[in-house]
C-alpha cells in the first residue's frame, strides 16, 4: 500500500526511517532546519522506497545487525546529488544514475553531505537470486550510469519511483519481482568472471531459475529437476547439502512465496484461493492450506484478508 509521509524535524525522520526500513542510528550532518519526503510502497515482500533529504547519515552498526528485524538487501538507485556509501570495508560515491547494494545483516554507513533524492529496494535475502557470498563481493560497488548493464534497469527503477503511488492498481507485485530478477542479473553481471568461478553457485542458481519457472507444474521434483540437468538425484541432494533448504523444501518454499504474491494482487482479487494453489503447483486445496498455515502462520484466506 502506497503511503507519502513528510517530516520537517530530524528527529521525525530518524523514526520514519527505522521503522520503514530496519533500525537504523541517523546523524544531522549540517546545521539548520531539516525536511525530508518519503513515499513508500510494499509489493509483495518486496518494498520500494523514494526519498528526498536534506543532508544526513544513517548507520546500520554492528549491534542493530543483530536485532532481529529482517535480513534483507538494499539496492540503491541515486536520482539526484551524491551519497557516500561504505560496506564491508569499501566506500562508493554514488553519482546520478549509478546503483549500489549492500546487506542490513552487516553494518553500513550512508551520508549525503548535500540535498538529495534516492530510490531504495528493499528485497528479502530468500528473494533475491544472488548468493550472499556473490553479494559479498558487490556490496559498495557502484554500478556507474554509463555501465551497460545499468542501462537495463535504471530507467525501471526512474519509471517505478515516478509513478510510485499507481502500482496497487496495475499488478505492481508481478513488476517488483521482475525488477529484482533484472537487478540480480545486472549485479550479478558485474561479477565478471569471479561470478563464472564458483561453478557449484552457478550450478544452483540455474535449478533455482528452473525452478521459478515451473512452479505451476505438478510434477515438479527433485527427480525430474536433476533429469533436466543431466546429474543424478543424489548430486542434486549432494548440491545443495550445505544450503538452508533441500531441494524439495525449496520447491515448496518458493511455491508458497509465489503464492503469497499472487494473493497479494489485487489483479487477482476474484481468483480464488484454490486457483492460486493450483498456480503454483499445488492442487490439493487442504494441502495448500497446510502448507501455508506453516510457512506463514495463517491460512490462505486469513492472508489475503490481513493485506
Amino acid at each position: 500500500m502506497y503511503q507519502l509521509q513528510h517530516v520537517d524535524s530530524f528527529t521525525a525522520w530518524s523514526q520514519l526511517i527505522s521503522d520503514a526500513f530496519v533500525k537504523l542510528r541517523s546523524e544531522q550532518v549540517t546545521a539548520g532546519h531539516f525536511a525530508a519526503t518519503l513515499g513508500t510502497n510494499t509489493l509483495g515482500d518486496i518494498g520500494l522506497m523514494r526519498i528526498q533529504a536534506k543532508p544526513h547519515a544513517v548507520r546500520r552498526t554492528e549491534e542493530l545487525t543483530t536485532s532481529g528485524d529482517g535480513a534483507f538487501y538494499k539496492v540503491s538507485y541515486q536520482i539526484q546529488g551524491h551519497g557516500l556509501l561504505i560496506q564491508d570495508g569499501r566506500e562508493t560515491l554514488l553519482s546520478p544514475g549509478d546503483l549500489a547494494i549492500y546487506d542490513t545483516q552487516r553494518p553500513y554507513t550512508l551520508a549525503f553531505e548535500k540535498p538529495a533524492s534516492i530510490m531504495v529496494t528493499l528485497i528479502p535475502h530468500e528473494q533475491f537470486r544472488l548468493s550472499q557470498q556473490q553479494v559479498g563481493q558487490l556490496t559498495a560497488v557502484a554500478l556507474k550510469s554509463a555501465h551497460p548493464l545499468s542501462g537495463t534497469v535504471t530507467p525501471l527503477l526512474s519509471h517505478l519511483g515516478k509513478n510510485l503511488s499507481q502500482w496497487d492498481d496495475f499488478g505492481g507485485s508481478a513488476l517488483a519481482r521482475n525488477t529484482v530478477d533484472l537487478l540480480a542479473t545486472a549485479l550479478g553481471g558485474a561479477l565478471g568472471t569471479e561470478n563464472h568461478a564458483d561453478t557449484k553457485n552457478n550450478q544452483r542458481e540455474r535449478i533455482t531459475r528452473y525452478i521459478d519457472a515451473h512452479l505451476s507444474e505438478m510434477e515438479l521434483s527433485p527427480a525430474r529437476i536433476a533429469a533436466a540437468h543431466f546429474i543424478s538425484v543424489r548430486s542434486l541432494h549432494a548440491l545443495f547439502a550445505d544450503e538452508p533448504l533441500s531441494v524439495a523444501a525449496l520447491i515448496r518454499h518458493r511455491r508458497l512465496t509465489e503464492a503469497s504474491g499472487l494473493l497479494n494482487d489485487p489483479m487477482l482479487k476474484e481468483l480464488s484461493v484454490q486457483s492460486i494453489g493450483a498456480r503454483v503447483g499445488i492442487g490439493d486445496a487442504a494441502g495448500f492450506s497446510r502448507m501455508f498455515s506453516r510457512e506463514f502462520g495463517m491460512t490462505p484466506g486469513r492472508y489475503r484478508q490481513t493485506i
